[in-house]
């Protein structure tokens, strides 16, 4: 795109030369490139070294606006930000935010930018329908008369901890706002922390759980918060936080009080809670060890010191087990280990069924992520396949989450086959919408989908995943699933007398517990782990994908290199068998599924036996 003087275009950031051109130019400027979607650059001419002036947008939000001294008189930033608002809007964004200096508010003005929220040092604008009038009038829906206090909180779940800092801060005051984190930058999605804080804080009559929104701890507010480190920038962002919060959150929700836990594990979270304590308008009613003294314009200059309605601060000092306070981080770091039970001593009941759900998703992206796999798509190539890639099952497995989530959601109370089978369809039809009709999970989904739903409800309702139960609940809800027809699986079955996904899961996984499981387990802190089991795997199982594709013959050839490979094992000599069976298009997809659920199932369950 071009005016006749200018080229304007994208500027490929994924390209490290390019990457490093647009962070001399923010450099020479005075900013630095933060994590953006999209940025665009305006030169003299298409092929142009010299940047005139550059933007970016993450999501909504204009970020990383310059325009070089040499051109400032061109009216380049018009050109720009003008680009950007269009570029949103192609996107389906209404609403389009800017931060930026305050030297630049005039322009942003003229574009039609409203302000939002300043800091000495940055300001924050916003475009377009919607936003925050909109939100404002939705907060003032949920307003009570009283004494009212407000929690902002991200749950990355939602733990034993949150549920104390809620009932804390709800005996203080008349009415207790929870005000949810919306950005989707955590582990656990935002409608599922939502349903989460709902769940948990189930019974406390004066908390009422708000809807997120981007003018709360967002990206556009707060971007260093996602990041999780300390710079120079973090208290401007905090500060700009704080103003949103004061003026346009808890105005309306007539708050005067606002509550966060102490924080002794990170530094960002706790830097916050030290500014609170320094620059809300109101007289904080805890003590807040400073780490540091906050920059003295920042708070001199704050527009909440001069806000009209105090609010006050205070810090609940964090719910401790076994003398160790109760840490999402924590938690985060025990489903990282795969620790079903482990992860299960910082959350009420509430939350299991979200963690269940999430430990799926880590054992399909384990088993996605194991390189090099023989004839399977890993991050190295397609394996046999010609119809999918690395990214395509990624984006599968994403469009997976939110119904194994339902699953362990609704299987929490009660094992119910038929609506077991109802999930399932709708995922299945999810999937496929997701990669254009590529089958890329469809039999992990069904192992794993069974599997979801007898953990959640073992995990609920006795407090453990023990083997035995949990193999009685999978065998008798398979059993009430008719078999499958017309499909390649059922084929091969027919044609060469092979077990099936379904045969198996109505037997229990026989050879799972009895020989895979084991196996498993026995290589922990193996690197090659995975790969190791994968290979043990496809010697026992008849792989129904690989009957499809190439017959008995083909079988026998996997399974008898697969053993060869485990008898003198290599890295390399799992590249030449990934070589192999790409030539003789083998793809051990069943094997692939039972690697799947061989990881979820150790990551569950208490033994083996």
């Amino acid at each position: 795109m071009c005016d006749n003087r200018h080229y304007i275009s994208e500027a490929p950031l994924s390209l490290n030369s390019v990457r490093r051109r647009v962070e001399a130019f923010l450099a020479a400027n005075g900013l630095r490139l933060a994590p953006l979607d999209r940025y665009v650059v305006v030169t003299r001419d298409e092929d142009g070294d010299e940047i005139l002036a550059g933007g970016g947008l993450d999501g909504n939000v204009i970020k990383c606006v310059a325009v070089s001294e040499s051109a400032r008189s061109e009216g380049l930033m018009n050109i720009l930000v003008s680009r950007l608002i269009v570029i949103a809007r192609e996107e389906g964004r209404d609403s389009v935010k800017a931060f930026t200096k305050p030297e630049n508010e005039g322009i942003f003005k003229s574009l039609g930018f409203g302000l939002l929220a300043s800091a000495p040092k940055a300001i924050l604008m916003e475009n377009g329908r919607g936003g925050l009038p909109e939100y404002k009038k939705y907060l003032e829906s949920l307003a009570r008369p009283g004494r009212n206090g407000a929690i902002v909180m991200n749950a990355n779940p939602f733990t034993k901890g949150h549920r104390y800092l809620v009932e804390q801060a709800a005996s203080q005051v008349d009415n207790l706002y929870v005000i949810v984190v919306k950005e989707d930058r955590s582990r656990f999605p935002y409608v599922e922390r939502k349903a989460m804080i709902e769940a948990g804080c189930a019974g406390l009559d004066n908390v009422v759980v708000c809807e997120g929104s981007d003018y709360a701890i967002s990206a556009a507010t707060f971007p260093t918060y996602f990041l999780k480190k300390l710079d120079d920038a973090t208290d401007t962002q905090i500060a700009l936080d704080l103003d949103l919060f004061v003026n346009h959150i808890a105005k309306p929700l007539g708050v005067t009080v606002r509550f966060a836990g102490s924080e002794p594990e990170d530094a960002l979270t706790r830097r916050y809670n030290e500014l609170m304590a320094e620059i809300l308008p109101g007289t904080s009613v805890a003590v807040v060890r400073q780490a540091h003294q906050p920059d003295p314009e920042l708070v001199k200059g704050s527009a909440l010191r001069q806000a009209r309605r105090p609010i006050d601060f205070v810090e609940i000092p964090r719910l401790e087990q076994n003398g160790n306070p109760i840490s999402a981080t924590s938690l985060r770091r025990a489903l990282d280990k795969g620790n079903l039970k482990e992860a299960m001593e910082y959350i009420p009941e509430s939350s299991i069924p979200y963690l269940v759900a999430d430990l799926a998703e880590r054992a399909l992206r384990l088993e996605l992520d194991t390189t090099p796999k023989p004839g399977l798509v890993d991050r190295q190539d397609n394996g046999a396949h010609k119809d999918m890639d690395y990214a395509l099952m990624s984006k599968s497995i994403s469009a997976l989450r939110p119904y194994l989530t339902r699953l362990a959601v609704e299987s929490a109370k009660d094992i119910d086959p038929v609506k077991i089978k109802e999930i399932g369809i709708e995922a299945e039809k999810a999937m496929l919408k997701a990669t254009s009709g590529v089958n890329t999970h469809k039999g992990a989904l069904f192992c794993i989908g069974l599997s979801v739903a007898a953990a959640s409800y073992l995990a609920s309702t006795t407090g453990s995943v023990e083997a035995y139960s949990f193999k009685e609940l999978v065998s008798r809800a398979a059993s009430e699933i008719p078999s499958a027809r017309g499909t390649h699986g059922a084929e091969a079955k027919r044609s060469f007398k092979a077990v099936g996904a379904l045969e198996n899961a109505r037997a229990a996984y026989p050879e799972l517990f009895t020989d895979w499981l084991p196996y498993y387990r026995s290589l922990e802190g193996d690197p090659f782990r995975c790969h190791k089991t994968l290979l043990h795997i496809m010697t026992t199982l008849d792989d129904t994908n690989i009957l499809h594709r190439r017959g008995a013959e083909g079988l026998a050839h996997a399974e008898a290199e697969a053993a060869r490979l485990l008898e003198d094992f290599s890295e390399s000599g799992l590249s030449s068998l990934n070589k192999d069976f790409i030539r003789e298009n083998i793809s051990p997809g069943g094997s692939a599924d039972m690697l799947s659920l061989t990881i979820f199932i150790e990551s569950i369950i208490n033994n083996i036996h």
